[in-house]
């Protein structure tokens, strides 16, 4: 009996473990989404692709060895014997090219340029990541508070409708009080049902930024926030720091290399290539009948070898054509990254003036709200304000704080745009 009590006990601790919520914090949120986010993921990959592309550059300065053998018979018509040989060779070749007009030396160039803009590209979709992850995660926190605020405001407009409806049968209240009371009570649903609704979207944008579902339960867990409102960086200064950081910049920069070197890649083509071949080699005859005619004969030989494309149709210099073509394109396009990335990190800058202007203008409504909250109180106690002015006070102050926290939250999230925008954590 008493195994089967603890047993049960055990089954019951398993069972509120189980249904207990999980919770996940902002920090938690950020290193999973920089793992399994599929932008970041895709972007991974691209780095590792970028990667192998060096080995294979790295694998045109190596000398290329090849083994080709064979064994079966041959015939052929002979003076005699006429019979057909078991025939057997082998040849061991080693291929090094010893120039080829610099394009091996622009083709490693032009892998590790490549290599290094893909990182880049990684950081960038971490940053975007991060921001989209930062600003759902809030915006899910503003949902939930909002949806409690309503809850709350509920309840006291139940209680106020409760308080009416007694004095509307007690014949103080009039039935157009009633029926004011019923409608901010059906009004107040219809807010409840798109705010909850609001909510479930702002998880499923949540969870699409995280990279993967959340479990049955988690909670997003808010964080103290730290009060340091200090933005001691300058606008010229921040958007120094957005072209000397920024991986789209960065990246473009060594897109621009690339295009040069592609030109000069090009032009390789009209210098000869230079080539040392060293072979060795066996070819066996056997004729079984006729074994004076069988053969065992070794060979081997050393080469330079030169090849050089005298005239390919002018398909080489409409490759550099299209090739200076391509580098001019991408010049052209720097004042339009120039002017963008100028805009964004300005708006994003001017953004963050503003959300602190907003937490401080809240702050004062906060306290001012809390104030009048207490007065009414005593007032109501004393019988001086009536049961519905006292609530009206409530959800006020109830606004106060979601317009306040609101604020908090829209800061954090202006501060990780900034970042974003500049390509590092500065704020």
């Amino acid at each position: 009996m008493r195994f089967i009590k603890l047993m049960l006990c055990s089954t019951f601790i398993l069972l509120e473990l189980t249904l207990t919520a999980s919770s996940l914090t902002l920090t938690e949120s950020i290193d999973i989404a920089l793992t399994k986010n599929q932008l970041v993921v895709q972007a991974q990959e691209k780095v590792n692709s970028a990667y192998a592309r060096i080995g294979q550059s790295v694998a045109n300065f190596l000398p290329k060895i090849s083994l080709d053998a064979s064994l079966g018979q041959n015939y052929t018509q002979p003076i005699s014997p006429d019979q057909a040989a078991n025939l057997s060779t082998y040849s061991l070749t080693l291929r090094e090219t010893l120039f080829n007009g610099g394009k091996d030396i622009q083709g490693y160039s032009i892998a590790d340029i490549t290599y290094r803009a893909a990182k880049e590209d990684l950081r960038r979709a971490q940053n975007e990541t991060e921001l989209n992850l930062i600003s759902s995660f809030y915006d899910v926190l503003k949902a939930r508070k909002s949806l409690g605020l309503i809850d709350d405001s509920m309840v006291n407009l139940k209680r106020n409708l409760e308080q009416t409806r007694i004095f509307y049968n007690a014949g103080i209240a009039s039935n157009l009080d009633l029926l004011r009371v019923k409608t901010q009570v059906a009004n107040l649903e219809v807010s409840r049902i798109q705010t909850e609704s609001g909510l479930n979207l702002a998880r499923m944008v949540f969870e699409n930024n995280l990279g993967e579902k959340l479990e049955p339960g988690t909670e997003l867990v808010e964080e103290v926030l730290i009060d340091d409102r200090t933005i001691s960086l300058s606008s010229e200064a921040v958007l120094k720091a957005a072209f000397d950081d920024r991986p789209e910049w960065k990246a473009y920069k060594m897109g621009l290399d690339v295009a040069e070197k592609a030109i000069s890649l090009t032009y390789g083509n009209f210098l000869p290539t230079l080539s040392y071949i060293y072979s060795r080699g066996a070819t066996k005859n056997e004729y079984p009948g006729s074994p004076l005619y069988s053969t065992d004969l070794a060979s081997w030989r050393s080469l330079l070898v030169v090849s050089w494309s005298i005239f390919d149709g002018f398909s080489t210099v409409n490759q550099i054509k299209d090739a200076q073509a391509q580098l001019k394109a991408a010049q052209a396009q720097e004042k339009i990254i120039q002017d963008g990335i100028a805009l964004e990190v300005k708006s994003a800058y001017l953004n963050l003036l503003c959300a602190k202007d907003r937490i401080a203008a809240a702050e004062v409504a906060s306290d001012l709200a809390e104030r009048t909250l207490k007065t009414a109180e005593i007032n109501y106690k004393a019988n001086i304000l009536s049961e519905q002015n006292y609530l009206e006070v409530q959800t006020a102050h109830q606004a106060s704080q979601l317009s306040f926290w609101t604020a908090r939250y829209d800061f954090e999230v202006a501060k990780a745009k900034l970042n974003k925008a500049v390509g590092k954590k500065i704020i």
